[in-house]
This record gives C-alpha cells, sequence and structure tokens, in this order.
C-alpha cells in the first residue's frame, strides 16, 4: 500500500506535501474514526482538492501506510541513538516513553487504537504494526544487552519478559488514554515509569539459566 508519489515534483515539495496530508489524515481519523471519514474530508482538512491528494495517496490504506511508516522511522531514530554515553538507559528509555506517549496529542492514542482493531482483521495493517514493535524491540535489545555488560542493569535481567511486560505497559497507557477522557496522564505516567524501573531490578532469570 505504497503512497502514490508524483514524479514531477521535487523531494522537497512532496516531503512538505506529504506530511502536510498526514496531519490532516490524523487530525481527521482521530475526530471522525477510520471507517466513518472519507479522502474527501482528508482533502478538504489538508486545503486541497480531492483529486490533488489522490495524486499523493490512492487510498485511506494508503494513508495509513504512510502513517505508520512516518512513525516507524521516528521511533527507529529515537530507540537507535540510545547509548550510554548519553547517560543512564532507564533515564533515556523514561524520556522516550514521555516523548511518544505523554507528550503526543491525544488523537495520536486515539489513532493507535483505530489502527490496531482494524489490524485484528487486516493481515496488512497487522504487519505495519509487527515492523513498528520490531523496530522498538530491536533497538531497546541492542541497548539492554549493553546495560548488561556495563553493569547498570542486574545481568540475570531476563530481557524477553522485560521488554514483553514493558510494551504491554505502554500499549495500555495508549488505550487509557483514548478511551477514558478522565484520564490522568501524569499519575499514570508516573506509575508506568516506576513499573518500568522496578522490574528492571526484580525480572531476573533463575541462577540456574545463568550457569554455562
Amino acid at each position: 500500500m505504497p503512497p502514490l508519489v508524483p514524479a514531477s515534483q521535487s523531494d522537497s515539495a512532496l516531503s512538505e506535501r506529504h506530511i502536510r496530508i498526514l496531519d490532516a489524515a490524523e487530525s481527521v481519523f482521530a475526530r471522525a474514526g477510520f471507517h466513518a471519514a472519507t479522502m474527501q474530508d482528508v482533502a478538504a482538512e489538508a486545503g486541497m482538492s480531492p483529486g490533488n491528494l489522490y495524486r499523493y495517496f490512492s487510498s485511506k490504506d494508503a494513508i495509513i501506510a504512510g502513517m505508520s511508516e512516518r512513525d516507524r522511522s521516528l521511533i527507529a531514530e529515537d530507540f537507535g541513538s540510545l547509548c550510554p554515553d548519553n547517560g543512564s538507559l532507564l533515564d533515556q528509555l523514561e524520556e522516550l516513553g514521555r516523548k511518544h506517549l505523554v507528550r503526543q496529542p491525544r488523537e495520536k492514542a486515539v489513532i493507535a487504537v483505530q489502527i490496531w482493531a482494524e489490524a485484528a482483521r487486516n493481515p496488512a495493517m497487522a504487519r505495519m504494526c509487527a515492523d513498528i514493535d520490531g523496530t522498538v524491540i530491536e533497538g531497546l535489545a541492542a541497548a539492554i544487552s549493553e546495560a548488561k555488560r556495563n553493569g547498570e542493569l542486574p545481568p540475570r535481567l531476563d530481557e524477553h519478559r522485560f521488554l514483553l511486560a514493558v510494551s504491554m505497559m505502554a500499549d495500555g497507557y495508549f488505550c487509557r488514554r483514548a478511551m477514558d477522557p478522565n484520564f490522568d496522564e501524569a499519575v499514570a505516567a508516573e506509575t508506568l515509569f516506576a513499573g518500568m524501573r522496578q522490574l528492571a531490578r526484580t525480572m531476573l532469570l533463575p541462577e540456574t539459566e545463568m550457569q554455562p
């Protein structure tokens, strides 16, 4: 489901136009819902004609693909920058969590829940979600292994279960933020990050599994 790219446009013009369309689509999908929204709605939000919109994206699915790829690229850049030179890994993870979960507008959480629901029946969207999850896990796994080697995290930390638990907590935060208009984002964020730090100390492999 790649976006359709007109060959006559320059790279810089494409970048600006695609960003405008994707931002408009996020607002429309969060407000109206993915299924109820139309390409005409997205075009109006972006300030362009439907015909012009179709030059860039062939369908709502193509727009979703563009949104997902943009998110995946940003996440890959952020999690790829995790480094011991930047301080404590857990402090870096908390900052990334605040950036992607807390400081983003609530509509990002609303859209994420819609995409997850669509992924349950649409294999293409399921693959897009899996790609994003894989990007996060790949960056985290490398950083956690380094933190275990340098002594910041326990050598017996069960990386698989730790990553699974943190990802489920983050998903739960997104779901509650999307669905509960009275959701206390600050308290929930503190709870999530405190839980992450506690699990990093206590979610350990049995000593027998650490023996050569």
